[in-house]
């Protein structure tokens, strides 16, 4: 201190020098990593977005479809516009969910609220769906089938089906008849199934469905319905398999050679060919003739 007085000038204290060289290249690669995850999330963002609106403009071009066809849903024959509506989406690749929240704009403006509850109510089946808005304009609809003409389709012969088509008819005629009208047949459905079926495929589902202590002597349980149509579709498969197998043409064995033709020459008597094929006894003749 005395001698920077003596000297008469001050010297500033030195800094120590700190070395920024590993921090500030970790610094940096940080703040480039975060550039880099912020740009992947912004290119991540964009895509969702163009994909959405993708979604959106096939589930409009599929609604335009529709309406010009059959104009706006106004309450009649609800289930031709949704067959067709369906039809028209799938067409274009649109999932169930936008299916129905698209349906909103297929109304007319007088039934649009009506129709928006159950739109918020079943927005995730189409299946489900589609029965509530059948159940809701049935009266309406021509296509409808009634308690009435589902039983008379019960008990009409020869249908001409196969088990698997039969059960999947008589599913989709059930499952469009009313909450109340399923709720009154439920119990008499498997009985109702048989009664559908011809005699030679109602003898084969008794023996699989007999239950000696259900009422009617047969299960009530639809699953084993279900599964005993599986069964017998298998064995009719299988059966045509093996009828096929057994008449089949067998193919020639592979060591069983076509023989070869003799070759005649120009001036040769004919004794004198000898087909190699020949047998020797056939040879011996020909030689002594």
């Amino acid at each position: 201190m005395a001698g920077a007085e003596g000297n008469g000038s001050w010297q500033e204290p030195s800094t120590p020098k700190v070395d920024l060289g590993a921090s500030g290249s970790k610094g940096r690669i940080l703040k480039d990593t975060g550039a880099k995850k912020i740009l992947e999330a912004f290119t991540l963002f964009l895509q969702q977005q163009q994909s959405t609106e993708r979604k959106e403009m096939l589930a409009i071009k599929a609604l335009h479809a529709v309406v010009e066809k059959l104009d706006q849903f106004d309450g009649r024959d609800i289930s031709k516009y949704l067959r067709t509506y369906k039809k028209k989406m799938e067409l274009n690749r649109v999932l169930e969910k936008e299916m129905i929240q698209t349906f909103e704009l297929a109304l007319i403006p007088e039934i649009r609220e009506h129709v928006k509850g159950l739109i918020e109510h079943f927005n995730e089946d189409w299946e489900v769906f589609s029965r509530a808005m059948k159940e809701e304009y049935f009266l309406e609809d021509s296509d409808r089938v009634t308690k009435r003409s589902f039983l008379e389709w019960v008990e009409r012969p020869n249908k001409n089906l196969l088990a698997t088509e039969l059960l999947r008819e008589f599913e989709r005629q059930f499952s469009q008849l009313t909450r109340i009208e399923r709720m009154t047949l439920q119990s008499d459905k498997t009985m109702l199934f048989l009664r559908s079926a011809d005699p030679e495929l109602q003898e084969k589902l008794e023996l699989l469905l007999e239950d000696k202590e259900a009422d009617e002597g047969l299960t009530t349980n639809w699953k084993d319905v279900e599964d005993a149509v599986g069964l017998i579709a298998k064995r009719k498969r299988r059966r045509e398999k093996i009828t096929i197998r057994r008449f089949a043409p067998k193919p020639m064995p592979t060591h069983v050679l076509a023989a070869p033709m003799s070759i005649v020459q120009p001036g040769v008597p004919v004794a004198q060919v000898r087909p190699t094929t020949q047998k020797k006894d056939e040879i011996a003749l020909e030689e002594i003739m």
